[in-house]
């Protein structure tokens, strides 16, 4: 499902050079649950940007389903990642002034020709899989962290992607919501989702099925 290959990004100020990815070669097939993890710095959050079409590489290529995107424009990389990835941040990201029905039907509203009607039932969808059905008319602000990042999570279901990307989904979470998060997509796991998720958390990754670790840019293990 993604595929990587000698990936390389590198940070230039005017006086510092810095390889934020140095090299990088890795796969994920279909069905997988990856976590990734390593010190602050090491590279983890700017290989799942590569990976989700937010940045662009130095030097490299990536794959996703199949097709090499490293040659798309900005327009084309959009429509593609729109179409194909499920995102979930850590902070939420979600529209304070929308509510949670709004913020979960967002995605749908660029390039899809989704019929009104078809948008809504694929929002309710997403919000009874998350278990937020009763709360579709809060706002952000009415609701907890956990409630938030379900909603995070039922908007990255409702384009029905073919893989999800998370950057550290529990972060902001204490112990007992972040437990439940990471039950919730180890069930969206099972149900055929392909995840690739950055952690810091020893306990979290090992409930994933393999753990790809960097350090300084590099894949060591």
């Amino acid at each position: 499902m993604i595929a990587v290959e000698n990936l390389t990004k590198i940070f230039r100020t005017r006086d510092v050079e810095t390889a934020a990815l140095d090299q990088v070669g890795l796969q994920v097939t279909q069905g997988e649950f990856v976590s990734i993890m390593g010190p602050s710095g090491c590279g983890k959050s700017t290989l799942l940007n590569m990976m989700g079409l937010l940045d662009q590489p130095t030097e490299g290529k990536v794959w996703i389903n199949g097709t090499d995107v490293s040659g798309m424009k900005d327009g084309q990389l959009a429509q593609f990642r729109n179409r194909t990835l499920g995102f979930i941040f850590q902070r939420f990201h979600l529209i304070p002034a929308l509510n949670v029905l709004d913020n979960v039907e967002l995605p749908m509203l660029y390039g899809k020709n989704i019929p009104a009607k078809e948008q809504r039932r694929r929002a309710l969808e997403a919000l009874e899989k998350v278990e937020l059905s009763h709360r579709l008319k809060h706002f952000p602000a009415q609701l907890s962290g956990g409630q938030c990042q379900r909603v995070a999570i039922a908007r990255a279901l409702v384009c029905n992607p073919k893989i999800i990307l998370a950057d550290e989904p529990t972060g902001n979470l204490d112990s007992k919501m972040g437990a439940e998060i990471l039950e919730l997509l180890l069930t969206l796991n099972r149900e055929g989702s392909t995840i690739v998720m950055v952690t810091h958390d020893e306990r979290i990754a090992k409930r994933t099925n393999r753990t790809v670790r960097l350090l300084d840019g590099k894949v060591q293990a």
